[in-house]
């Protein structure tokens, strides 16, 4: 063969790796690259799913707060429709009441007593499920009678007093949800959220025209399954990929969809700039190859010549042409190799680009989680307790038992507002940076409060709680440290078989200035490697009865709050079946204390009450106004009522009172109106109470002349301190 040929055979076996290692690249590229985009469809999709149902449990929540008024417990729907009206104002929101017949009592979207429609069978069949479900539930989309417009429902059962079942629904407008849809995506993508029946309830392109209407074969069966990849035509007959995430909360499925030649048009463009700098290369090792020829054809006419000079007996200079063409194959060789590194180096960027991406979506869908989680975890035990009194007050308890039930309801009642108060800051909570009050308190009655509260509520009801108790004073806020021991009662009596025993301890610890609070159990116990991550938010084991399971946060919980006191908490358990251990150590109180003073004429704070007070009450709920009438009498004070701010300046006129609660929302004139007036009669000490409790409303407030703030609900001690404080001095 001729020495081209063999140098072409050459080229074939050194560069024939490289173009088979290169297709591989390329196609290990290509599907890197549509898989960064369907991984990028898939988190938006879920991050569309958090979005909706963010909304459906904010109307939840309001929803089941109106279903615990008292209004709608009496069947006094006219009072309840005003509440529930203002409920709903600026929220987008109406609430709307049926019978179990699925016959309307009221619609805030019209004036209360507006004559209604027979109820459809739908709406029948409806309110049916719901109140056979005795869950509250979320509904596909529907058309309001009255509005004509489209809306979601979620629908929560009540139970009236006297025993009538009836249905509480709070609409939700789907233009609104459609709102919530995320806009800063590329306008060539279509994302789409479908109820249960495969109609769609929001759309961020032709929303107005597509409303209502179903997907094409291919993606209503991928509806059905709820996630994953489809591929199927959008209603425009646009073929596209679609990522799908179905909420867990409605059921509704959220699709994001990328037209198909998009998806592909991006991964061919990094391909054809690879395969362009393949084809590069190689026409780059032709010429190499094709001069490496040229030069070994001239070097042998040079043999051939010096070999006929050598005859004649000239011999040509030599020259060195071997080294000159391996150092032009070298240069081609790194030209190729320097090539493939900035391409490998440039995908690998892409990759730590769209991961970080991920990541970041992840912690954001992962905060909203743990916000939404801690919210009702809060608010679960003690809404939980005084739900467990009323009933019991209902059920006609008399005696210690109705005084227990009495006791509950008002620290549970200030427990819940506390923790309102702070639930009022979303970041606080999660980041860990709760307002504490720390003060001197008995652990062991602490202890005793929570487990008659978890008593009356039925969690411990099938266990047998020891109590071991001994008087230890610490340093600890009261209510965050009840929040502690709750958790790990509960958590206790969730991981113990009916039948086990809980033992509570409290003593002295063996480290110097510190209290132990032990929480035990012959439960179920902890398995090895779960104990190292116990105290890690969300990781729980498995509950012996899945109607006893949580969230994964109570441990975490506690020990952020322990650590936050200066405290530490540690667990131990056997393992399986050898039951396990919690044990807290707080800080001690610095001064020993003995309990409340002998004085019976103080207060708990030792401010001395001041019967015989006449007192101005100006306060425009009637409800309110009577409650707290009746606490002043009962403290052996005169009270003038007034319900509006004329009629309270009228009563100070002919009998000027020692001290004066004000409002400061009146339906006449305003609370700091009234003070005004008051104060220049001087000598009267004025208090503003008032549900604004921002310290801009505390300053407007002492501007107005107002001595003190105090927020709604008032606590008795609050009203005490305020009789029994010295007069002001002007």
């Amino acid at each position: 063969m001729r020495v081209r040929t063999h140098l072409a055979l050459l080229a074939a076996v050194v560069f024939l790796p490289v173009i088979l290692g290169s297709a591989i690249a390329i196609r290990l590229l290509l599907d890197a690259e549509r898989q960064a985009v369907l991984r990028s469809m898939q988190e938006l999709a879920r991050a569309t799913v958090l979005t909706m149902d963010q909304q459906l449990t904010a109307a939840q929540a309001s929803g089941q707060a109106l279903a615990t008024s008292l209004y709608l417990f009496r069947g006094d729907f006219v009072t309840f429709y005003s509440q529930a009206s203002s409920a709903n104002a600026g929220s987008g929101r109406h609430t709307v009441l049926r019978r179990a017949d699925g016959a309307e009592v009221f619609n805030t979207i019209r004036p209360y007593g507006a004559a209604t429609e027979d109820p459809s069978a739908a709406t029948r069949l409806r309110v049916r499920t719901v109140l056979e479900g005795a869950t509250p539930g979320v509904s596909d989309l529907l058309v309001g009678g009255l509005s004509g417009q489209y809306v979601v429902s979620v629908q929560i059962p009540v139970t009236l007093g006297d025993g009538r079942r009836m249905v509480l629904g709070q609409w939700v407008y789907a233009r609104d949800l459609n709102g919530m849809l995320p806009r800063d995506v590329p306008a060539s993508w279509l994302i789409t959220v479908f109820d249960r029946e495969g109609a769609t309830i929001a759309r961020n392109r032709g929303w107005e025209a597509h409303v209502a209407g179903k997907p094409r074969p291919e993606l209503m069966a991928g509806l059905r399954a709820g996630t994953g990849i489809v591929r199927s035509d959008s209603r425009e007959g646009v073929p596209m990929y679609a990522a799908l995430a179905r909420s867990p909360l409605s059921g509704w499925t959220a699709a994001v969809g990328v037209p198909v030649a998009e998806l592909e048009a991006t991964a061919a463009h990094a391909v054809s700039l690879t395969a362009g700098t393949l084809l590069c290369a190689v026409a780059l090792a032709c010429v190499g190859a094709l001069l490496f020829a040229r030069r070994l054809l001239r070097a042998t006419e040079y043999l051939g010549a010096a070999t006929e000079g050598m005859v004649d007996g000239w011999l040509p200079p030599p020259a060195d042409l071997r080294i000159t063409e391996l150092n032009a194959l070298q240069k081609v060789l790194h030209a190729v190799s320097s090539r493939l590194i900035r391409l490998e180096a440039a995908r690998q960027r892409h990759l730590a680009e769209a991961q970080a991406a991920r990541s970041l979506a992840e912690a954001q869908n992962r905060a909203k989680d743990e916000f939404l989680a801690m919210l009702g975890h809060e608010l679960r035990n003690p809404l939980g307790a005084i739900s467990s009194a009323i009933a019991l007050v209902q059920m006609g308890a008399s005696g210690q038992a109705a005084e227990r039930a009495h006791q509950i309801i008002g620290r549970q009642s200030r427990h819940l507002a506390h923790l309102v108060d702070e639930l009022l800051d979303a970041n606080r909570v999660l980041s860990g940076r709760v307002a504490l009050a720390p003060v001197p308190l008995d652990l062991a009655a602490a202890v005793r409060d929570v487990a008659l509260t978890l008593q009356t509520q039925g969690t411990t009801a099938e266990h047998t709680v020891e109590l071991d108790l001994e008087p230890v004073w610490v340093c600890a806020d009261p209510t965050r440290l009840q929040q502690v021991i709750g958790n790990l009662v509960e958590n206790a009596a969730k991981y113990t078989q009916a039948g086990g025993w809980i033992r509570v301890t409290v003593r002295p610890a063996a480290e110097p200035g510190m209290a132990e609070l032990a929480v035990a159990d012959n439960g179920k116990g902890i398995d090895a490697d779960l104990l190292p991550r116990i105290w890690d938010v969300f990781v729980q084991g498995q509950v012996l009865s899945r109607a006893k399971g949580g969230l994964g946060i109570g441990l975490a919980v506690v020990k952020s709050l322990v650590e936050q006191q200066h405290g530490s908490v540690a667990v131990a358990s056997g393992g399986p079946r050898e039951g396990s251990t919690f044990t807290v150590r707080l800080p001690l109180a610095r001064a020993a204390l003995a309990g409340p003073g002998a004085d019976g004429g103080a207060d708990a704070d030792g401010a001395p009450l001041v019967p015989g007070r006449r007192v101005l009450l100006v306060e425009d709920n009637d409800d309110l106004r009577d409650m707290t009438c009746a606490l002043l009498q009962s403290r052996g004070c005169m009270v003038l009522a007034a319900a509006d701010g004329k009629s309270a300046l009228a009563l100070a006129a002919h009998q000027r009172p020692d001290v004066a609660f004000v409002d400061i929302d009146l339906p006449d004139i305003s609370g700091y109106e009234v003070a005004r007036a008051l104060a220049r009669q001087g000598g009267i000490r004025l208090v503003a109470v008032t549900g604004y409790g921002q310290p801009d409303d505390v300053r407007r407030a002492l501007a107005a002349g107002f001595d003190l703030h105090l927020k709604k609900p008032v606590r008795l001690d609050e009203l005490e301190r305020a009789l029994g404080e010295p007069d002001p001095v002007r």
